[in-house]
């Protein structure tokens, strides 16, 4: 029989169902994109993404590796997050033409779900303090921008081709609940962002003008924290070369 404490196990094991919930949510957002309801999706995927916030600081508290050593949360975590953050999101933009129609918007589905592997197989994916190395494959919240904008398919062909390019570019991106420089600043800057989304997919196609400048400023904030993370890094190892 096994020595640890049952109640560490059975904490673990429950940090481990809250994370499986993600399966729930993307199930459900999934049907309901192919029901044509992208409010009700987007609203699954928020859930999803607050749980996939949380989770993790719950994993490391519960110490899931010693007290369920057998079931890999950093697996299960990763192919949630494929669901959520990349899969369904492009599936989103393809269905409802954001991609383009034909042989082009197939094209770009492909090469955003192609691409993406290169980032969840990345073992290198994070530095050192947390931040990720390159575009984190979070094509939930590129999607979503382009929703609200919706620009011409040229534009987004470019942003998608960018964006996708950006998987191996040495450009940090902040993790809000990992980066520990500015952490309370991140954290509210990715709530404000969250809840602006959340009111503007209700309100979806009208938008109220101050929902939408904390939805830009808290987006522009958490976006150059990571270009100033890069530069950054840039001139110290330029400074050490020298």
């Amino acid at each position: 029989m096994s020595s640890l404490p049952r109640n560490k196990v059975i904490t673990a094991w429950a940090v481990h169902a809250f994370t499986l919930t993600g399966i729930i949510w993307a199930t459900l957002a999934l049907l309901a994109l192919s029901d044509n309801q992208p409010k009700l999706m987007w609203l699954y995927l928020g859930i999803a993404l607050v749980v996939d916030g949380v989770d993790g600081s719950m994993a490391r508290a519960a110490e899931v590796g010693k007290y369920a050593p057998n079931f890999d949360g950093v697996i299960l975590d990763s192919i949630i997050d494929y669901l959520t953050w990349t899969f369904i999101p492009a599936l989103f933009m393809f269905k409802t033409g954001l991609l383009g129609e034909g042989a082009w918007g197939v094209f770009l589905l492909v090469l955003i779900n192609l691409t993406s592997m290169f980032c969840y197989a990345n073992a290198q994916m994070k530095t050192n303090d947390y931040y990720f190395m390159g575009f984190p494959a979070a094509w939930n919240i590129v999607a979503l921008a382009l929703w609200f904008i919706s620009p011409s398919i040229v534009v987004t062909s470019i942003i998608v081709i960018i964006f996708s390019i950006l998987t191996w570019a040495p450009i940090a991106f902040v993790h809000p609940l990992r980066v520990k420089r500015l952490m309370p600043v991140n954290i509210a800057a990715a709530a404000a962002w969250i809840a602006a989304s959340a009111i503007m997919v209700v309100g979806y196609p009208e938008a109220n003008i101050w929902t939408t400048i904390i939805w830009i400023a808290s987006g522009v904030w958490l976006v150059a924290l990571g270009l100033i993370r890069s530069v950054a890094a840039t001139w110290k190892a330029a400074a050490e070369r020298s």
